[in-house]
């Protein structure tokens, strides 16, 4: 996929921001708070995409795959019905 275009440069606060087109968002799947990586090469600005995490990779960041999780097993009192454990 090549395209090309100009984009302008707008003030933002202390800061110059480029505004991307929709064809752009649209082609990556990018959406407001999205990140991107930059990056400086030959004389050239790259951005990339950030790979989003998934809600399992957020709730799982920084456990410990080897670790020993010490549990305790409750008995709540044995089956009522005909459920069994």
């Amino acid at each position: 996929m090549e395209t090309f275009g100009v984009l302008s440069l707008a003030k933002w606060g202390n800061s110059l921001a480029i505004r991307l087109p929709k064809k752009i968002l649209d082609d990556f799947n990018l959406q407001t708070k999205d990140e991107l990586i930059y990056k400086v090469e030959d004389n050239k600005i790259i951005l990339e995409p950030q790979k989003r995490k998934t809600l399992l990779e957020e709730l799982f960041e920084g456990y410990d795959l080897d670790a020993e999780y010490p549990f305790e097993i409750i008995d709540k009192g044995g089956a009522v019905g005909e459920e069994f454990y």
